[in-house]
């Protein structure tokens, strides 16, 4: 979907709502958003540039940098949580 399609229909919609600060809502902050959400979901560059549409990392790196980098490293700790596990005990 083109981002301007998806632009046009925000606008439709933030037409009827009756929240008080609708007007602010800005379709940029949805691919922000989806960057970070995508991150947190354990996906890898490769799959939120198909999502979003990114055409580089830095971007990504820009949005999701923080989120990825604390997810990636929670992933390691567990991995080596469960290494240090499944080592034979004496």
């Amino acid at each position: 979907m083109r981002y301007r399609t998806v632009a046009e229909e925000m606008r439709k919609v933030k037409a009827t709502m009756q929240h008080p600060e609708a007007a602010k809502y800005v379709t940029h902050g949805l691919r922000k958003n989806a960057t970070i959400e995508l991150y947190l979901a354990g996906c890898d560059h490769e799959m939120v540039r198909a999502v979003t549409g990114h055409s580089g990392v830095e971007m990504l790196k820009k949005y999701g940098g923080h989120t990825r980098q604390r997810e990636l490293a929670t992933r390691a700790q567990d991995a080596r949580n469960q290494m240090e596990w499944n080592k034979p005990r004496t």
